[in-house]
């Protein structure tokens, strides 16, 4: 399968698993295809500078338990030669260059394991998989995966403490070994009305690089929703360590069906 229909095939692989898993609910689901932009930049690192920009297209699918996502991003980067893993710069030592193309492909799949009833805490389980769709020089050829389990705990009527814990597999393409390692997300949100939320989250990865530091990073958020279905999230990042952008901003414009 070529690189061009990789990503269609992604795409069309929500809609089969979910009516695999969930036949019983197939006139419940909701559809939420969106696109957004993120730009980050940082050091890395190195002595320059790298910039990323990432426009994903995205597919969700979801039932009253059952949540499928894919995204097909286009990538741009410019900084000293290097790769992106997944959203992780590893940059080199050569002059600053430029490179666009499509990125890889993500597809995830998560199950609430406990009926969503308002009040109650919620507990999630999910897995991920980004498949090696990515042009020459923006992606180490290789799939990764992850799996996770998530809580979300409601605090009174507006409040929602939310976490989580995982596990991700890099996969080592030829120049270098990346490492394995635990994931993990603590984070609050505040619905100021139904259809208003803000929030914050705090991003952790185990080091990804014999040498290199820990990731932790910092995402301010919101979320707006119109009535027509209409919805648009922007946020902001900011590293807390060297292996992450010093900083970070981003949207994603979407409707649901």
């Amino acid at each position: 399968m070529n690189r061009v229909s990789q990503p269609i095939a992604a795409l069309g692989l929500v809609g089969v698993c979910l009516l695999i898993t969930a036949p019983e609910a197939q006139a419940q689901v909701r559809w939420e295809p969106s696109i957004g932009l993120d730009y980050s930049r940082g050091s890395y690192g190195a002595a320059e500078d790298t910039e990323v920009i990432y426009v994903p297209v995205g597919l969700r699918a979801s039932t009253t338990r059952w949540r499928f996502d894919a995204n097909v991003p286009y990538l741009t980067i410019e900084g000293p030669a290097g790769a992106v893993v997944g959203g992780v710069v590893i940059p080199g030592a050569g002059p600053v260059v430029k490179r666009s193309g499509l990125g890889d492909v993500t597809l995830s799949g998560t199950y609430q394991l406990v009926e969503p009833q308002a009040g109650r805490t919620q507990w999630e389980v999910g897995a991920t998989v980004k498949l090696p769709t990515a042009d020459d020089d923006l992606g180490t050829g290789k799939a990764d995966y992850q799996v996770q389990l998530g809580v979300r705990q409601p605090v009174g009527d507006k409040l929602t403490l939310m976490g989580s814990v995982g596990y991700q597999w890099l996969g080592d393409p030829a120049a270098f070994e990346l490492e394995d390692g635990p994931t993990a997300m603590l984070g609050v949100n505040y619905a100021a009305t139904p259809r208003r939320n803000f929030g914050v989250q705090v991003n952790y990865r185990n080091e990804y690089l014999a040498g290199f530091e820990e990731q932790v990073v910092v995402n301010p958020y919101f979320r707006l929703d119109a009535a027509s279905g209409w919805f648009v999230t922007g946020y902001a990042t900011a590293g807390l360590t060297e292996t992450t952008p010093d900083y970070g901003v981003g949207f994603v414009l979407g409707r649901a069906f």
